[in-house]
């Protein structure tokens, strides 16, 4: 009995957190080369490698969907992704190089696929 409940539970917490998932719309497809990006980043952050983004790209399309799809980089603003960041990185347990990591990724993300005016 105990192991039916136990399963019961399992079950409804994995229906809870699929509940949770809400569609952003389409995928994040990045018009700018990695290139691009990368110079972006080193802009900003001095010494940032291809690998820094790389593992940003990979905390972005893991941690930060465990509970939800991904969300459009693009049409955020730089504040309101360092204010999402602050925010989702302590539920995601990310440790401070993580956050640093993602946010390398998606800030230079976003720069890099914004259309010029």
């Amino acid at each position: 009995m105990k192991h039916l409940i136990l399963l019961f539970f399992l079950v409804l917490s994995c229906v809870y957190c699929t509940s949770k998932k809400k569609s952003t719309g389409t995928p994040n497809i990045s018009t700018a080369s990695n290139e691009v990006i990368l110079a972006v980043a080193q802009k900003k952050w001095t010494g940032t490698t291809q690998a820094d983004l790389d593992q940003g790209k990979a905390i972005y399309s893991s941690k930060c969907t465990k509970c939800h799809d991904e969300m459009k980089i693009v049409p955020r603003s730089e504040k309101s992704w360092l204010h999402e960041i602050d925010d989702m990185s302590p539920k995601a347990e990310l440790t401070a190089e993580e956050k640093l990591k993602l946010t390398k990724y998606i800030l230079s993300f976003r720069e890099a696929n914004t259309p010029s005016n």
